[in-house]
């Protein structure tokens, strides 16, 4: 396989990404969501023997904001793993092989996989010099009816659904930018539940939820849902949305909201609501295996 690198995308990229079940996060659209003076898009193609197309990847070229040494100071981000032809993973694995053989010649100080919403699971890449962290994602079929869905759910999670139905919770769907601070101070109440258990939550900046709504808004790219209690924010999800695919980006809750439940009968209004925009799959992000 040769390796042909861009810094466009070229015209045929939307079809390639179709051709190869791609995701969101080998899109253009997405690239316009956090291109900066400091991090530029690298379109990646796997060619064959004959020069054709059978493989794409796209990078995050991220650089140093220091003077001068800052353009020598750079990382390539992947959020996903290669989309292949026929989803092969030998051919994954290889393509892969090649962009950290890319990576290396060119200088850059690190390089990150990660395998956000990947079709091809793959396995031993220590050959290429990568540490593994294996991670979990939770995929809903939303091609199921409601009823089965329901039925999927665990006795535990129907009762906080219940149980939330009945203290008058308001659901809301915005494109606001003004919202997404509302997402950030309910952020707030999360990370103070977590850190109180001894775990991390990390909190960006208010421009940051500003910026983020503002392009993904602009786009049609992602929503933000709200579960409102006596008029008041308690609970939020911020969902992207790309060719049938919603995933879970941010999310948080305030203490009343937990106390109402309003995070379990959030998630079920917005798994409707998904499927009424024309979503096959909602995808909850990925943890750690362990």
């Amino acid at each position: 396989m040769q390796l042909k690198v861009d810094r466009s995308a070229g015209a045929e990229w939307a079809q390639l990404i179709e051709r190869f079940d791609g995701n969101i996060y080998h899109s253009q659209e997405w690239v316009e969501t956090w291109r900066s003076d400091y991090a530029e898009p690298l379109y990646f193609r796997g060619l064959d023997e004959q020069g054709r197309c059978i493989g794409i990847a796209l990078a995050n070229e991220r650089h140093s904001s220091r003077p001068v040494i800052g353009r020598f100071l750079r990382r390539l981000d992947f959020e996903t793993f290669p989309a292949v032809q026929a989803n092969d993973p030998d051919l994954a694995r290889t393509m892969m092989g090649r962009m950290v053989e890319f990576a290396r010649a060119g200088g850059y100080r690190g390089l990150t996989l990660q395998s956000h919403y990947s079709a091809v699971p793959l396995s031993n890449l220590d050959h290429l010099g990568l540490v593994a962290t294996q991670r979990i994602e939770f995929i809903v079929d939303l091609t199921r009816s409601e009823e089965e869905r329901w039925k999927q759910l665990s006795t535990h999670h129907q009762r906080k659904i219940k149980k939330a139905s009945k203290h008058g919770l308001v659901f809301e769907e915005t494109s606001s930018v003004e919202a997404m601070q509302e997402l950030r101070r309910l952020q707030i109440g999360s990370r103070d539940r977590r850190v109180e258990r001894g775990e991390y939550f990390g909190l960006q900046a208010e421009a940051y939820y500003e910026q983020m709504g503002r392009r993904y808004f602009e786009r049609n790219l992602g929503r933000l849902f709200l579960m409102r209690y006596e008029g008041r924010p308690v609970s939020a999800a911020f969902v992207s949305m790309y060719a049938g695919r919603a995933l879970y980006v941010l999310g948080g809750s305030e203490p009343k909201g937990f106390e109402l439940d309003a995070p379990a009968l959030l998630f079920w209004k917005v798994l409707s609501r998904c499927v009424e925009l024309g979503c096959r799959e909602f995808n909850f992000g990925g943890v750690p295996a362990s």
